[in-house]
């Protein structure tokens, strides 16, 4: 009953997102903190299309033990607010990181070139040996490379950074990785939560 649960969960995630910043195989998250972090995303991006079919397209969203990091373009400084908004709407949310730009300019090739750096990131880490490449989540906004996850050590962090840096076509790296025995990781009590059947936000 638990497993269909999950797998119910990460399918209605997975159609909700249209970029899933979650990986279920991070070797530092447990299954039910994933699938706890991806039910925190499903209702978010569920909240975004809800408020407006615009946030829903130019946001994307990463969740890590349910700290959510943002990114995107919006027409306006209020559409940025209420992105924030959201998010801190959800009960299972404990940290929120807004990085998305107010510009109304089109960027139809930033965004092409922003998936490649993305994919290019990608396929640096999958090769380095020494990293943990799952545990990692990235997204490219603008040209600007955001990391998020969680860190084996700093060696292992600074590999990372140096492979995300060495992509000449990025505009800045911005590092929000952890360590893995950092004190804000969520509690696996808190973890469990989005397995109880409820909905993460039901509390608001």
């Amino acid at each position: 009953m638990l497993f269909r649960h999950a797998i119910a969960v990460i399918m209605s995630a997975t159609l909700l997102s249209g970029c899933v910043g979650i990986q279920l195989n991070a070797q530092e998250r447990s299954l039910p903190a994933a699938v706890g972090d991806l039910r925190i995303q499903a209702t978010f991006n569920a909240r975004l299309l809800a408020e407006s079919s615009t946030l829903f397209a130019k946001v994307d969203s990463t969740v890590t033990e349910g700290r959510m990091h943002v990114t995107g373009t919006v027409p306006t400084v209020e559409d940025r607010q209420k992105v924030t908004r959201i998010a801190w709407s959800i009960a299972a949310v404990t940290e929120v990181v807004n990085d998305v730009d107010v510009t109304a300019a089109p960027r139809v090739l930033d965004e092409a070139k922003d998936r490649w750096i993305t994919a290019r990131l990608r396929s640096l880490l999958i090769a380095d040996g020494t990293i943990r490449d799952s545990n990692y989540a990235i997204d490219t906004s603008n040209g600007t490379i955001y990391l998020n996850g969680i860190a084996q050590d700093e060696a292992e962090r600074d590999r990372v950074l140096r492979h995300a840096r060495s992509i000449g076509e990025a505009r800045k790296v911005v590092d929000y990785v952890i360590m893995k025995d950092d004190p804000r990781r969520r509690h696996e009590g808190m973890a469990s939560l989005a397995l109880d059947g409820t909905d993460p936000g039901a509390a608001q």
